[in-house]
């Protein structure tokens, strides 16, 4: 598959009535962002001022705070664009990718963030319903925020460098961790999602820095209460509260400094000054390097993709590799680690940038209208079996009619 992304030119966005057009609405932590593209059969057609996806044209993107007034305020903008671009013809399709927990089973918590989520505004809140209702209740898939960008890694693996894997993991790491992962084309749902945030790690000793108790927002519900979890530790709130707690012990003997939350990005934006030789980047690097572990033990994953804020910082990258082959301790013989770069293909940043989401929400919605449409292709291919076995048999009647007829006819003359 090609995307060809619409760079202002009104000639891209055209839409004839032919045309195929889906939608993708990525919800993330401060932003949705909602897309149409065109389903693109002949690659000859893709028009100018376009860059090419294969079989997809990206017609016109719109990003949307999710930090308004109520989340019913974003979702109603959200729905609103999608009712003011609906093409005539209805949309083919609409692929839904959104942060969590999210309800993926089919049940009554269906398209709902769950009561767990961190979000406290959002707890309960119906994703899916309003925005099913502005594209005309067309078929549609949804995501997890991190299996959307971790179907995306796994096809330009698949498709584009033609390697070949049969699974692949997307980790985010930002104000949470999350994880997202595909095994065998399908993004792993189980009984909800991977959570795999969560898991527990080996700490680093305490290099002479005050132990860190976890993390604020791991209190209420978090599995261990936040205490020596990925999350926990290299989220940017974990990090920014060892900062400041570290800060606070330094400058001040108060203990009513220790307990410094992150509460909000003005904190947050503290770590983009942190030097890169900083221990607080040692500890994100080890417990990112645990989850990666974890991850290669319990699913033997064969691509491991990180992104979202905290990875910008690249410094991360080969401080989690080597970190990966000690915790190993020699154990398992990784994918080309004994190759120049090799731990560079196997653990490494998105291809994608900060797209990646986007990317497999439009893969989510392309994959549904094809499902679509091979249903209906088998379908009707059943129904031209069933008619040409009619048609044979009312054939085999009358000619065992006429045959029986001619039989009787002898007989008589007889």
């Amino acid at each position: 598959m090609t995307i060809m992304a619409n760079d202002g030119d009104s000639g891209g966005r055209e839409i004839k009535e032919e045309d195929v057009i889906i939608a993708a609405v990525e919800g993330g932590g401060t932003t949705f962002v909602v897309s149409l593209a065109r389903m693109v059969v002949d690659p000859s057609e893709s028009k100018a001022g376009c860059e090419s996806f294969t079989d997809l044209q990206v017609l016109e993107t719109h990003t949307i705070s999710s930090e308004l007034e109520t989340p019913q305020h974003t979702l109603d903008e959200v729905a609103d664009f999608l009712m003011a671009h609906k093409p005539p013809q209805e949309y083919a399709a609409l692929g839904i990718a959104c942060f969590g927990p999210i309800g993926l089973n089919k049940s009554k918590d269906y398209g709902c963030i769950l009561a767990s989520s961190p979000k406290k505004a959002w707890r309960g809140v119906d994703i899916v319903t309003p925005l099913l209702e502005a594209c005309g209740n067309c078929p549609h898939a949804l995501e997890t925020d991190v299996n959307a960008p971790a179907l995306a890694e796994y096809w330009v693996a698949r498709t584009k460098k033609g390697e070949q894997i049969s699974s692949a993991a997307y980790i985010t790491v930002g104000t949470g961790v999350g994880v997202g992962l595909v095994v065998n084309d399908k993004p792993v749902h189980g009984f909800l999602h991977p959570e795999g945030g969560h898991v527990c790690i080996q700490p680093l000793q305490n290099n002479g820095s005050q132990d860190h108790e976890g993390y604020s927002w791991g209190t209420e519900r978090s599995p261990y209460k936040g205490v020596n979890t990925v999350e926990g530790v290299t989220s940017s709130v974990a990090l920014t509260e060892r900062l400041l707690k570290a800060r606070a012990l330094t400058n001040s003997d108060d203990d009513d400094d220790d307990g410094a939350a992150a509460d909000g990005p003005n904190e947050r934006d503290a770590l983009k000054d942190v030097p890169d030789d900083h221990e607080v980047w040692d500890h994100s690097a080890n417990a990112l390097a645990n989850l990666c572990v974890t991850l290669i033990l319990v699913t033997s994953v064969e691509r491991i993709v990180l992104g979202g804020g905290v990875m910008n910082r690249s410094i991360l990258f080969p401080k989690i590799r080597r970190r990966v082959l000690t915790l190993l301790n020699n154990y398992l013989e990784l994918p080309h680690h004994d190759q120049e770069n090799g731990m560079d293909q196997f653990i490494t940043g998105s291809t994608w940038g900060d797209r990646g989401g986007l990317v497999g929400t439009l893969l989510l919605a392309r994959s549904i209208y094809l499902a679509k449409k091979e249903k209906e292709t088998a379908v009707t291919a059943t129904k031209s079996d069933d008619s040409a076995f009619a048609i044979g048999v009312v054939h085999g009647i009358i000619l065992s009619a006429g045959l029986a007829l001619a039989a009787l006819t002898l007989v008589r003359k007889r």
